[in-house]
């Protein structure tokens, strides 16, 4: 899983893009230049949410959340040891500031690390890209500041695939706010309220008409969308196998009522449903209220 999300400032890049400033002061232009501050905004905006803070923050959550951002900036390497083949008495020591086993925790200082290094992944800063093993893809959420997910196998069956992208595309994710701030830009900053992206969701509820109560928080229109790859092994069975798990996956999503529409449409069209009119019929969906029956006096 990757985010698309804004580079962290960093000592190094603001130096080498202003070198003919003073330290700090091209410290302070670098974030500028990445709108450090409305990025921090939106992240605290999420923290606040998690923390159970909907209201207005005074000074002392304001301050248990800005330590909680510190905490993701702070993130300290471990020490690990490896065998070695050579000599297997010995050990060959590194350091790792992300990587761990994750799930399988060996150590009580790796299973510290563990939600350390998920809220360092759910934050604007590093790491920008997370692998796991399929421990990763069920009960854990990473759809703050990521909205790309690879596939490194191909998943054997629907539930799993949901599953995997289900981390990503979740209630208030990187794409629904990528297309509320495309749509009403220009009225999220006149508003005078204290958190932009409450007011941003309000003016999401415009498309509840057309998508019902999933949007704005679920779904929403815009050109931010989910980002799927899958990487088949080449001469294998791994292509057939991805487009049965479509069709699969499209059956699936409808028994559930909620189908992507290209790829339902896609599944019909391939077993000739769009020549059958009489059977297109049959499978057509009808959410229109039934019809009023006349009334019958005694």
């Amino acid at each position: 899983m990757g985010p698309e999300q804004p580079v962290a400032p960093g000592p190094n890049q603001a130096v080498e893009l202003i070198p003919d400033d003073v330290y700090w002061r091209a410290i302070l232009t670098y974030c500028a230049w990445g709108d450090l501050q409305a990025v921090l905004d939106e992240h605290i905006h999420h923290l606040a949410i998690a923390e159970g803070d909907s209201g207005p923050l005074d000074d002392d959550t304001l301050l248990e959340l800005a330590q909680l951002v510190r905490s993701t900036l702070a993130l300290r390497p471990s020490t690990y040891s490896a065998f070695d083949p050579h000599r297997p008495s010995k050990r060959i020591p590194f350091t790792s500031r992300f990587a761990l086993r994750y799930g399988t925790a060996r150590q009580a200082d790796e299973a510290a690390r563990l939600p350390e290094v998920r809220a360092a992944f759910n934050s604007p800063f590093w790491p920008w890209v997370l692998a796991t093993t399929s421990v990763g893809q069920e009960g854990i959420d990473f759809h703050w500041w990521c909205h790309s997910i690879v596939h490194w196998n191909t998943p054997p069956n629907p539930v799993d695939f949901e599953q995997r992208e289900g981390r990503v595309n979740r209630y208030g994710g990187l794409a629904i706010r990528r297309n509320l701030s495309h749509r009403h830009r220009a009225e999220i900053l006149r508003s005078t309220t204290v958190s932009p992206w409450d007011r941003a969701y309000e003016l999401g509820l415009d498309e509840r008409q057309n998508l019902g109560e999933l949007a704005p928080h679920w779904v929403y229109p815009g050109p931010a969308m989910i980002h799927r790859t899958v990487l088949p092994y080449p001469l294998s069975t791994d292509g057939a196998r991805y487009r049965r798990l479509k069709d699969d996956l499209a059956l699936y999503r409808l028994t559930f009522g909620q189908p992507r529409q290209e790829d339902l449409l896609e599944i019909l069209k391939s077993r000739g449903v769009q020549h059958d009119e009489a059977r297109a019929e049959e499978l057509r969906l009808r959410l229109a209220p039934p019809h009023r029956l006349p009334s019958v006096q005694a």
